[in-house]
């Protein structure tokens, strides 16, 4: 369920002075004309237009976040429904749109205090699932998931046939690696809700975590006829269908699923990983129950908000892009003299959920078009053959998608790619420095006293594998070919990803992959900038490196 966007209510208060300042003028500039003799009819006249606008600007005063709830009101509708809609009711009618709106700007204690308190207060069907679904959505996004599932238990006990509460508890029991609870939950949800495509995909995906290769085939079919660019339907078609021995489906549905949406190196990768047995999608042999869940611990505990880049993407008004031509009306040079080339330019304004992250401006990454594109790994925080620059004004920069008919023959990407910007949850990766501390906690919750190090090797190797892969991002965690070069001291303080760049490949509708983006031998790029210099804006200390396997 995706959340509402906000359009802000200073456009109406500027619209009121704005006719304010111009009666007023013109009220000067005719009593100017005649002398300064003040007409009495036109005195009249506009003595009544300023106690128009008067009490239309304290009507809107009076009303401040009315046309907010209103959105949501409308947004949510279907999720609402009637709920507390009787007319002595509209106390707690209006209570819930607020912990709703609390809810949609990720204001979490704010959305869960009202939420519990309007659950003493339901009467209906209605009133309990609007107030217990949002009170699940509210504890999922703030990472409480066991909160989350309780919820979503009472939800279905009072209301057995509400499919999306079956599909999200189907989710969450999935995250936890309790696979046959998760396909139960699909299954109810399905019963409920038989034209639903992505409880039949998320049925789908639950039996491709168990390795159920062959149960995998009829509800990811069922999804993608309901829905014909479900990607993740046709993913784990391509995997099923690869473990069963069958590739030509599979490469059928991998060049599919690659055109609706997904990466295909991530989903190669799969693919090699399970022909050469690296990758297991039940519980391998020697792996202990309890490192599945302090394998889940890690990850609820260490998710961080982040945006996925998704590409190839349509070009559907976003303006953010990967690659092309340069959007500075002054490109900067290199340590030669040089031009450098734009290797991304992010709207601010199109990315939403990452912490500290400017709400506007246009931040571009510039790197050198020479051999190890514009990095010195011996000072990656020297700006010399690379450089971050960051406008708040987004109208002052060119916004059209074209090509760098320039480039050198090496530069990592070809050509003009724009993105798609999408919310997510990320957690900590293999590579990073932090991992080892941070699995040594998670196994602590689970009463596992010894350390990552002490581990066995297919312990260790499945914690590795099930926190490997990261794509695209901005925000959430890096994902190295190699290792983390922040375990130099004075690199420490470079905390905050700021953009990460993979090499990616993807079908060219020839059957032929080529290469959107590639850094070296298939590695990738990272950016990196001390958390209050990113709250401050300031992008004069950032940290740039790559490399590739």
């Amino acid at each position: 369920m995706k959340k509402s966007s906000k359009i802000p209510m200073f456009i109406a208060y500027g619209l009121l002075i704005v006719l304010a300042v111009a009666a007023i003028g013109l009220f000067i500039a005719e009593t100017a004309h005649n002398a300064w003799v003040v007409d009495k009819a036109d005195a009249v006249k506009f003595g009544i237009l300023m106690v128009g606008l008067g009490l239309t600007f304290v009507r809107l005063i009076g009303n401040v976040g009315g046309p907010s709830l209103r959105r949501i009101e409308k947004t949510f509708a279907k999720e609402i429904g009637s709920a507390f809609s009787a007319p002595d009711q509209k106390r707690q009618r209006k209570a819930l749109l607020t912990a709703i709106e609390r809810y949609n700007r990720n204001k979490f204690n704010g959305a869960v205090t009202r939420l519990i308190a309007l659950r003493r207060e339901c009467r209906t069907s209605d009133d309990y699932n609007a107030v217990l679904l949002f009170l699940a959505l509210t504890y999922t996004d703030a990472g409480c998931i066991d909160d989350a599932i309780a919820t979503y238990e009472e939800l279905v006990k009072f209301s057995p046939a509400h499919s999306t509460a079956w599909s999200n508890l189907g989710l969450l029991y999935k995250k936890q690696g309790n696979f046959d609870k998760a396909i139960a939950c699909y299954e109810n949800g399905i019963k409920y809700d038989e034209q639903n495509p992505y409880a039949w995909n998320n049925l789908a995906i639950a039996h491709l975590s168990a390795s159920n290769w062959q149960k995998v085939i009829a509800p990811a079919l069922h999804a993608v006829s309901i829905k014909a660019d479900m990607y993740q339907a046709e993913a784990a078609l391509c995997v099923a269908y690869f473990a069963m021995g069958d590739k030509q489906n599979s490469k059928k549905y991998f060049d599919s699923a690659v055109l609706h949406g997904e990466q295909a190196d991530k989903l190669r990768s799969v693919l090699q990983g399970l022909e050469a047995g690296t990758v297991a999608f039940t519980t391998a042999s020697g792996v202990r129950e309890e490192i599945e869940r302090a394998n889940g611990h890690l990850k609820r505990d260490t998710a961080l908000p982040m945006v996925e880049i998704r590409l190839p993407a349509p070009e559907d008004g976003n303006r953010s892009r990967l690659g092309g031509a340069p959007v500075d009306k002054d490109v900067p040079l290199d340590s030669t003299g040089a031009p450098m080339k734009l290797l991304a330019a992010i709207w601010c304004s199109e990315v939403r959920g990452v912490p500290d992250f400017p709400a506007r401006g246009v931040l571009r990454f510039y790197v050198a078009d020479n051999d190890v594109y514009g990095a010195d790994f011996d000072h990656p925080n020297v700006q010399s053959d690379f450089r971050v620059l960051y406008d708040e004004d987004e109208s002052a920069f060119d916004s059209r998608l074209a090509d760098d008919p320039a480039l050198g023959e090496y530069f990592p990407i070809r050509h003009v790619l724009p993105v798609r910007l999408t919310p997510a949850m990320g957690s900590i990766r293999a590579s990073d420095n932090g991992f080892e501390k941070s699995v040594n906690a998670a196994l602590r919750k689970v009463g596992i006293d010894q350390d990552f190090g002490e581990l066995s090797d297919e312990e260790s190797d499945y914690l590795y594998e099930q926190n490997t892969y990261a794509g695209h991002r901005i925000g959430g965690y890096p994902c190295f070919e190699q290792f983390d070069p922040r375990y130099k001291p004075e690199l420490q303080k470079y905390d905050t990803l700021l953009l990460q760049i993979v090499s990616h490949t993807a079908p060219d509708g020839h059957g032929h992959e080529q290469e959107l983006i590639m850094f070296g031998d298939e590695g990738g790029c990272q950016f990196f900038i001390p958390a209050e210099k990113l709250r401050a804006r300031d992008f004069s200390d950032v940290m740039y490196t790559w490399d590739c396997g």
